[in-house]
């Protein structure tokens, strides 16, 4: 009788053991899955950062060519009531990994209504081919200048 229970004794300590050492394992894995996906997040986080236009190594691109982006802006963008002074009209934008325009500002306003129009035209711009940054499409923030005369 003494060495049966010697032996469910040791039995019951090895199970125990097992248990405690599995717990511990899965316990490892856990932590280790949770940090690593944080780190991952952390990354996306990083590639969701907005690269300037000068900086970017592959720069976007307006379909066709800098010249039909601006006939794009000259086409859609008006203000029939423009009475004001001679003067520039300077815009910043976004343009997305996928070559879509968001982040629309108005940087120097001459005139109120010039800011709600702007982004209302900009809204129908086409896709752009996008930046690429280190071998990865990126966001990429754009400026120019327009130049706003009087219609008088």
């Amino acid at each position: 009788i003494y060495l049966q229970l010697s032996y469910l004794g040791r039995a019951i300590f090895l199970s125990n053991v097992i248990y405690i050492f599995m717990k511990r394992i899965l316990f490892f894995t856990a932590c280790f899955f949770v940090l690593y996906s944080a780190k991952s997040q952390s990354l996306s986080m990083a590639n969701d950062e907005i690269v300037e236009y000068n900086t970017v190594e592959v720069r976007p691109e307006f379909p066709g060519s800098y010249t039909n982006f601006m006939d794009f802006v000259s086409k859609n963008f008006s203000l029939p009531d423009y009475d004001g002074p001679t003067g520039i009209l300077k815009v910043g934008f976004v343009i997305e990994v996928d070559g879509m325009v968001s982040s629309v500002k108005v940087l120097k306003n001459l005139y109120a209504t010039a800011s709600n129009e702007f982004k209302k035209d900009m809204s129908k711009c086409p896709q752009w081919k996008p930046g690429v940054h280190n071998g990865k499409p990126v966001r990429v923030y754009y400026e120019f200048s327009l130049k706003l005369m009087s219609q008088s």
